[in-house]
């Protein structure tokens, strides 16, 4: 029962990173830039998060528990920047479904690779034969999805 709930949750996450795209695009439009945009989603999300930091009472990080964070853990914001702006460029160029097959392409192949050598602290999930064909067969769709253009 449990995986239920979280095969949605990761349906809905995909759903809502799609409807993103194109509520960026909207406002990429109105704000002049897909900086202005992507800065604005931010701010917004942020603001979100902080309203249901504070409504939840979730406990605020002290900060030993910032200092302990390694570095290379701060770029997550730093991340979700580039996502966005490359989204909304992307988008209105070759299509919202296309700019997320690659989305999705480049998910699987770095989420592979991060895997199979367990990097950035992950546990290692050897590259089975059916873990490459299933990313091969990504990056196939991907190819026509993008053909179909």
């Amino acid at each position: 029962m449990n995986h239920i709930i979280y095969i949605g949750l990761g349906l809905l996450a995909g759903a809502a990173l799609a409807v993103q795209v194109v509520l960026n695009g909207r406002l990429r439009t109105h704000l002049g830039g897909p900086m202005p945009a992507t800065l604005v989603s931010l701010a917004v999300g942020a603001a979100a998060a902080l309203a249901y930091c504070l409504l939840t009472r979730a406990p605020a990080p002290t900060k030993a528990d910032l200092a302990a964070a390694p570095w290379w853990a701060w770029a997550g914001g730093l991340l979700g920047v580039v996502y966005l702006w490359s989204a909304v460029v992307a988008a209105p160029r070759v299509g919202v479904a296309v700019t997320f097959a690659l989305v999705i392409a480049g998910q699987v192949i770095t989420s592979s690779i991060i895997d199979h050598f367990g990097l950035l602290g992950a546990d290692p999930h050897p590259a089975t034969p059916a873990r490459l064909l299933g990313a091969l067969l990504v990056v196939a769709g991907v190819g026509l999805m993008a053909s179909g253009r």
